[in-house]
């Protein structure tokens, strides 16, 4: 029991034998904590209703702390849901036949409905979905596999989305994995064969064959148009193996993807929209320049209607081999970096530092220069309208600063309203925050006049650390597809590239702040939560500082016309400032619990304007 009345429950494990042995726990009552490693930190699976498996060494010990779930290690995945009674469908011959009157009624009106709020990648899990409608089922079977390229349109109580769900067989000898069966949504009956009909994302055989028609340039007439495979020339260059491997990813995110042979990644859009898709025009363009610093393009798999107009379905990317992503990566630099400083060890102090804070730091020059590169490329002058750089105007500064003032009032009312959801230290800074309306809505039109003269080319538009990945000690940016709350129209324009900067630095902050959180929340020793502090105040003013001047230095080609002598540093301020409330935003609607995060971002920025209007 601690000091202030709550308690704690600790575990003890201990293998008195002098072999290495397994033992399964009753944990049961404790279903749902996380047992994290007192000594080193680390969070193990969470218990469950089944016996919990450990593996001890000789004479081994385990002290645990049983942590609530916010201790949830980041490589966990969570069990699947149960999916409910399947449907039936019986076919004769083809898998196409599910379209007909009887099993098309059966899809619509039960399978789906039930299906799809039950997907990560389904937008509308709180609405009542009022209508499921299949638009086409397009066959790319292979020889021994029956699979369909589909799209549905899913009316629902607050609009009208597409989505794109391939559908294949998985007979009941089908070796494809637990991920295909995981993903069924109905029982099929075809003849004597007996199996599901599932995401055929989960099929080996389904990566393979949009591979191989990729390769020879298909076209396949589709209701309305046709669905084109587009090889880059990169493709004719790719070489796999005859055996070759089909990694899933058993995350669901928002896009769906598998991992060829180690070399190639497969990518589905699955809520789609018509019209030029982001990720697929920079990864063209860029690959077409030669930028080395982002995954290769191989090819494009799009819908063309009958007007011509196309809509980006699936992109086919190189696979680059990683350290993981650049969250991660920073995250578990940081816990060598609290462990190197509790330490105090006579080679640290022999060197004058510590190397993961070094690592950091270096990482972040890295960063900052390989963005620098990429904005450079994308300043390139263009034939393409798409892509060709254009000056900041009066019209763009003012678009800027309704923007920018729109987001500072909607955080600032979720803020007063939200406000009781935050600790006790959060609220009196929120009310800080609160009092100085008139200061920050003030701010935003003379930091956008400074910014008029920016140059605006494409940008990542959603940039941060999770969009990055670590490899080779070098870095690559992903996943060019801009912020998926804004429409596809927004994410297409042209805007300051600085808006990518402000991003990643908002990005270094949530990741030292939550590494802060997490070991203050693990340690009730002062001296380790200020430690762990300490840690990340030095991170994020050497990764900053380190992240700038090389970005600076990168990108010093770039033809600005700054309106005024201290314009890129005021653009800076501007788009810090609008990403800040825009995760004031968020988290007060989604994640009260990060909400600190943004709100001493912000507080810091009142104060600047605070002490700058003072001086002036």
């Amino acid at each position: 029991v601690l000091d202030n009345g709550e308690s704690e429950v600790l575990l003890c494990v201990a293998n008195v034998a002098r072999n290495a042995q397994a033992v399964e726990l009753d944990l049961s009552a404790f279903a749902g904590q996380v047992p994290v490693e007192m000594v080193g930190g680390s969070a193990f699976p969470p218990i469950g209703k089944l016996p919990y498996l450990l593996t001890l060494p000789p004479y081994g010990f385990y002290w645990f702390l049983l942590a609530p779930e916010t201790a949830m290690p980041e490589w966990h995945v969570p069990a699947p849901e149960p999916m409910p009674d399947y449907v039936t469908l019986i076919v004769k011959r083809q898998l196409e036949e599910i379209l007909g009157d009887a099993c098309r009624g059966l899809l619509e009106n039960e399978a789906l409905p039930s299906y799809l709020p039950k997907r990560r990648w389904f937008a509308a899990k709180q609405s009542r979905i009022s209508r499921v409608h299949i638009l086409y089922a397009v066959r790319i079977e292979d020889d021994r596999h029956s699979m369909l390229l589909s799209e549905l349109e899913v009316q629902h109580s607050q609009g009208t989305d597409r989505y794109l769900l391939p559908l294949g067989f998985l007979g009941e000898d089908d070796r494809s994995g637990a991920m295909a069966e995981q993903l069924a949504l109905a029982r099929v009956r075809r003849g004597r064969d007996v199996g599901l009909l599932t995401d055929a994302l989960g099929l080996d055989a389904f990566a393979l064959r949009i591979l191989d028609l990729l390769r020879s340039g298909a076209s396949l007439p589709c209701e309305g148009g046709e669905i084109r495979f587009v090889p880059t020339p990169a493709l004719s260059e790719l070489e796999l193996p005859d055996d070759v491997d089909v990694a899933h990813n058993n995350v669901e995110q928002s896009n769906s993807s598998v991992i060829i042979g180690h070399k190639v990644v497969l990518k589905l859009f699955r809520r789609l929209e018509p019209g030029l898709h982001p990720e697929a025009e920079i990864g063209h363009y860029l690959s077409e320049h030669g930028f080395e610093h982002v995954p290769p393009l191989y090819g494009e798999v799009a819908r063309r209607n009958a007007a011509g107009e196309s809509q980006t379905l699936m992109l086919v990317q190189g696979f680059i081999a990683n350290q993981g992503d650049a969250w991660s990566w920073t995250r578990n630099a940081l816990e060598r970096a609290i462990r190197e400083v509790g330490e105090e060890s006579e080679t640290s102090a022999e060197e004058g530092g510590y190397k993961a804070l070094d690592e950091l730091e270096e990482f972040a020059t890295t960063l900052g220069q390989r963005l620098g590169e990429l904005h450079r490329v994308l300043a390139l002058p263009s034939e393409n309208a798409d892509f060709a750089p254009e000056q900041a105007g009066e019209t763009h500064v003012a678009a800027w600063s309704q923007r920018v003032r729109e987001q500072v009032e909607k955080a600032l009312d979720l803020l007063e309203r939200h406000k009781g959801n935050a600790s006790e230290a959060d609220q009196a800074l929120a009310e800080q925050v609160l009092s100085e309306r008139d200061t920050l809505l003030s701010a935003v039109e003379p930091l956008a006049q400074q910014a008029k003269g920016s140059l605006l080319t494409r940008i990542h538009g959603d940039l941060h650390l999770g969009q990055v990945l670590v490899a080779h000690d070098d870095a690559y940016i992903i996943d060019f597809e801009g912020e998926p709350a804004r429409s596809l129209e927004e994410r297409r324009a042209k805007d300051c590239p600085l808006r990518d900067v402000a991003g990643m630095l908002r990005s270094f902050d949530y990741a030292g702040a939550k590494m802060d959180e997490a070991v203050a929340g693990k340690s009730h020793d002062e001296s380790a939560a200020e430690m762990a502090h300490d840690v990340a105040e030095r991170y994020l003013v050497a990764s900053r500082r380190a992240f700038l001047e090389a970005y600076w230095q990168s990108a010093a080609d770039i033809a600005h016309r700054w309106a005024s002598h201290d314009g890129a540093n005021a653009a800076l301020e501007l788009f810090v400032l609008e990403k800040t409330v825009y995760e004031i935003a968020y988290e007060a609607a989604n994640r009260p619990a990060w909400l600190g995060v943004p709100l001493r971002g912000l507080a810091a920025i009142v104060d600047q304007l605070s002490t700058r209007g003072a001086h002036d």
